[in-house]
C-alpha cells in the first residue's frame, strides 16, 4: 500500500514538473511573438512604392529580339521597336 501511495506522489510532483514547463513554454512564445510583432511589417501594410521594389520579374533571351550593330547585341523587348529596326536598312 505503501508504494502506491509513493508512485502515486511521484505521479503527481511529474504532472506538476509538466504543467510547470508547459506554462512557462507558452508564456515564452507569447513573448516571442509580441517582439516578432514589433520588428516585423505585415505586406498588407507596405506602401506600394515598397511593394514595386520586392517584385522581381524573369528576363529569357527568347523574350527579347537581338540586333547585332557594329559588333554589339542590341537585345529589344518590344515588338514595335524590333519591327522598327528590322525595317530600317
Amino acid at each position: 500500500m505503501e508504494t502506491n501511495l509513493r508512485d502515486y506522489g511521484e505521479q503527481c510532483r511529474f504532472d506538476a514538473f509538466c504543467k510547470t514547463v508547459l506554462k512557462h513554454e507558452a508564456i515564452d512564445y507569447i513573448r516571442e511573438m509580441k517582439r516578432r510583432a514589433s520588428w516585423e511589417t505585415s505586406l498588407e501594410r507596405l506602401p506600394q512604392t515598397a511593394m514595386d521594389k520586392l517584385c522581381s520579374a524573369d528576363s529569357y533571351p527568347s523574350d527579347s529580339y537581338v540586333f547585332s550593330y557594329c559588333g554589339c547585341d542590341l537585345p529589344i523587348r518590344s515588338q514595335q521597336v524590333a519591327d522598327a529596326f528590322a525595317g530600317l536598312p
